[in-house]
């Protein structure tokens, strides 16, 4: 079993209401909002500011918590147990808005690219299950 605690952050596209997502094409593929590992030592909000930059190169403003999901589920063959933060954010520069795809800088193997999920997606699946629910409920 491996536990891990990760902070996310929730960054709709005024204009049409997507949701910035990374999008992962392993089988099955999956999206979820752009974050990562808090790493020891680290607060959660220090994890989205370090690792929007990492991925997109992108400062944000406005943070808030929307609040913490856990979830325990079964990934590779191993169970996993993570407790993630999840920030409502926005871009500190509005061009940001409107880049419709990238790639992540840090990706390594080149499987995740960055894309706005339409309001209302279904498919493919968006994790960590329960953030559709807090987007819907606590706002971006």
């Amino acid at each position: 079993m491996r536990q891990v605690v990760k902070a996310m952050a929730v960054i709709i596209r005024p204009r049409d209401g997507a949701l910035l997502v990374s999008e992962h094409t392993r089988l099955p593929s999956f999206q979820r909002p752009l974050g990562g590992h808090v790493e020891f030592g680290e607060y959660a909000l220090a994890t989205i500011h370090r690792e929007l930059q990492e991925e997109i190169g992108q400062r944000l403003t406005e943070l808030r918590l929307l609040g913490v999901l856990e979830n325990i589920f079964q990934c590779q063959g191993e169970t996993q147990h993570e407790i993630v933060f999840i920030y409502g954010a926005a871009f500190a520069d509005s061009a940001a808005y409107e880049i419709t795809e990238q790639s992540i800088l840090d990706d390594a193997d080149g499987r995740s690219r960055v894309i706005w999920r339409p309001p209302g997606a279904t498919f493919p699946p968006l994790y960590p299950d329960g953030v559709a629910d807090l987007i819907a409920t606590r706002g971006s």
